[in-house]
């Protein structure tokens, strides 16, 4: 697994991301990569996201005034709607203007769930005795 300390594309990322953003985009980074430890931190996509079983599981997207936060299974999300009442839904994704607005705790639920329901579909067929 890439590091974020190993990470020469994220930490190109995150300085070619706005003054404003990085200190989010690097929490945001740092808790996905605590709550999924297992997953692959990549970058060929343009953005730093965190695949495992060779799946995409969720990544993040800088902007100028705010952070896209994708995910793999969006139907996890419409629970935390009213638990997350700073965070706009986007086009498959969430979109935070400011880290601090938010309870980082029902975040990392969120993380946590959409890793549950990631590693449910992505899990290997029981083998069946004969």
């Amino acid at each position: 697994m890439l590091t974020l300390a190993s990470s020469d594309f994220v930490k190109q990322y995150i300085q070619h991301s706005s003054p404003a953003m990085r200190a989010d985009l690097l929490e945001i980074i740092d808790m996905m990569e605590l709550i999924a430890p297992d997953a692959e931190l990549l970058g060929d996509l343009g953005i730093p996201y965190f695949q495992q079983n060779s799946s995409w599981l969720y990544g993040v997207a800088a902007r100028s005034d705010h952070l896209c936060i994708y995910f793999s299974d969006l139907s996890v999300l419409y629970p935390f709607v009213e638990r997350l009442p700073h965070v706009q839904f986007g086009d498959n994704c969430l979109i935070i203007h400011r880290l601090d607005e938010i309870n980082l705790n029902v975040l990392a639920e969120l993380f946590g769930q959409i890793k549950v329901h990631f590693l449910l579909n992505h899990r290997d067929p029981p083998d069946l005795v004969q």
